[in-house]
């Protein structure tokens, strides 16, 4: 963890360059979600960290999507008067051993909370008994490796190693990658085929077990506690990447086509059954067998910690029970809908649990679809998606069409998306900023107000989003939503424009001691802030005061129409007082 940017130096985020402990051989590495939380943790807080992989980071939309956030922002509606901090340490392409790795740090910020969800990456992840970046199946050697990253002369030994490799990538490949293709995903799978119930599979189980116990061992002898959750996938609508050839015993596409055989005779129990045997068989483990699951069941059992059933809440919100396409994108990445669900199984956990409070007051979960995520998330993230799915695994390796080059954008929305996709520099939360200033230019402030309510959820602690969303209020005189909106504001950073237009808005509204208690703290050397404490001042009898302000404008701005309006009120109280 490292300081907030610059104006927000009070505030913690998790480092972008935390992966590189992991990922040597790639130039870009997967990025922690952008987000900021209190170095020193108020009193009348609760804590929770979110540790995933991409399902939990909100892989392919950005962080106003994601499951952790819609949590906090329920969490925050439930509790109003506490400060709830739901910190997301969740990357593309890990797995355990980096949330091992990871444990003590988080322990050093104090967490009252820890929620899993995890497992669909053991394999294939970084130092994964499959993975590119393997060194082995041994724990005690991997987790000694990742020990011994602290120090800076194995660092550079590593990188060296690692810069080696990149440059035959290079010279075989044309790419910076040692092994190159169209996503991080394919990258990490070096042994492609991991037959099921094989020495590899069982090691992956192991593997997975073992660093899963050790993390829940190091929460609670903390007295931190764990909720678990299972893990899903697209059981009906993604079918084997590979099947082993022989008997159908083995044959992950035999089982596959036996789900959609009983499917058809609406014997869905049967179906499923065969999906998941269809999933467990497949040799490519982009998807975690169900073995897993049972895996964090037994866990949850045995260390007392709750878990949450999201196999039973994807199951109710899926087609004939059946987990598909209806809520999940490609093989296992949810879609808004199933970010939503997620974060709903989570909040009926917490609160079935008594977590945070034995008194649950709002305890009905909504969707949150409609407040915070605009056409634009949904647009963005189909063309990840539609990028991601015409590379291996899902096309075979040499038939993949390029995505980038055949894309022809139709409207704003999606010139706007397109231009995210391949820049470093250019993100899902500067398109939502850049499309609210072409509604506003447009005078559709409806769909500006979104796209600015998209960037309130996604960066919470910056305060420009919210003064950007008052405006336009302020702008439809709709000066109650503005006032609500400034104060959620203060919640993170004290500013200026909050205190100047909560204060001016109080007045308005004829609420003056209220809107003296605000504008006294904004900026004095604004001559309408000035003009305004005064009147409110002259307004609520303090004359005295009415006049000190008035005195001070007269040196500020002395020509305004402020000043001369004053003047007036000064005239009128010096008759009253006669």
């Amino acid at each position: 963890f490292i300081a907030g940017p610059e104006g927000y130096e009070e505030y913690l985020r998790c480092n972008p360059e935390v992966t590189r402990r992991y990922f040597y051989l790639q130039e870009k590495v997967p990025t922690p979600p952008i987000q900021l939380f209190l170095k020193n943790k108020p009193a009348n807080s609760f804590r929770i960290f979110v540790l995933g992989e991409s399902s939990a980071a909100g892989f392919p939309y950005s962080n106003n999507s994601a499951f952790p956030n819609v949590l906090q922002r329920k969490l925050g509606e439930t509790f109003p008067d506490k400060k709830i901090e739901v910190v997301n340490i969740s990357f593309s392409a890990i797995n355990t051993y980096t949330l091992l790795d990871l444990t003590d740090e988080i322990i050093e910020n104090s967490p009252d909370l820890i929620l899993i969800y995890t497992g669909h990456n053991e394999y294939y992840g970084a130092m994964g008994v499959g993975s590119v970046q393997s060194i082995g199946n041994n724990r005690w050697l991997i987790k000694s490796y990742l020990k011994l990253q602290k120090f800076k002369s194995v660092i550079l030994l590593r990188d060296i190693i690692g810069w080696f490799k990149i440059s035959i990538g290079k010279i075989f490949y044309g790419s910076s990658e040692n092994n190159p293709s169209s996503s991080l995903m394919s990258q990490m799978a070096q042994e492609q085929e991991i037959i099921y119930k094989s020495e590899l599979y069982e090691s992956g189980k192991e593997q997975f077990t073992e660093n899963m116990k050790e993390i829940i061992e190091k929460f609670q002898e903390k007295k931190i506690k764990v909720v678990l959750s299972e893990l899903v996938s697209n059981l009906k609508d993604q079918k084997p990447f590979v099947s082993v050839k022989g008997n159908n015993a083995n044959s992950a596409e035999y089982y596959y086509l036996k789900g959609k055989e009983f499917e058809k005779k609406s014997d869905f129990k049967t179906a499923e059954d065969f999906y998941i045997k269809a999933k467990d068989y497949d040799a490519l483990r982009f998807r975690a067998p169900e073995e897993f699951n049972e895996i964090i069941i037994n866990l949850a059992k045995n260390y007392s910690t709750p878990l949450v059933p999201m196999k039973e809440y994807f199951r109710q919100e899926s087609e004939n029970g059946i987990i598909g396409r209806k809520l999940i994108l490609e093989h296992l990445h949810p879609n808004i809908d199933g970010c939503c669900l997620m974060a709903k199984a989570f909040y009926e956990t917490l609160r079935d649990e008594k977590i945070l409070s034995n008194n649950w007051q709002d305890s009905v979960f909504y969707s949150y679809k409609n407040d915070a995520v605009t056409e634009l998330d949904s647009i963005y993230g189909k063309m990840i998606i539609d990028d991601l799915t015409q590379g291996w695994p899902f096309k075979q390796k040499g038939s993949a069409v390029n995505f980038m080059q055949t894309f022809v954008p139709k409207n704003k929305i999606e010139e706007i998306a397109f231009k995210i996709l391949p820049s470093d520099n250019y993100n899902l939360e500067a398109g939502h900023l850049d499309l609210a200033k072409y509604y506003e230019s447009k005078g559709e402030n409806g769909k500006a107000l979104k796209e600015y309510k998209a960037l309130i959820a996604s960066l919470p602690v910056e305060t420009e989003f919210y003064k950007r969303a008052a405006i336009v209020y302020i702008n439809l005189e709709n000066y109650d939503e503005a006032n609500k909106l400034l104060r959620k504001s203060l919640r993170y950073k004290e500013n200026d424009f909050a205190f100047k237009w909560i204060g001016q808005i109080e007045f308005k509204n004829g609420n003056f001691s209220e809107a003296i208690k605000y504008l006294q703290k904004a900026d004095m050397k604004d001559p309408q802030v000035v003009f305004n404490i005064s009147r409110a001042h002259y307004s609520s009898g303090q004359f005295d005061m009415g006049e000190k302000y008035f005195n001070l404008l007269k040196i500020l701005d002395p020509n305004s129409k402020y000043a001369r309006y004053l003047a007036k009120m000064h005239s009128l109280n010096k008759t009253k007082q006669k």
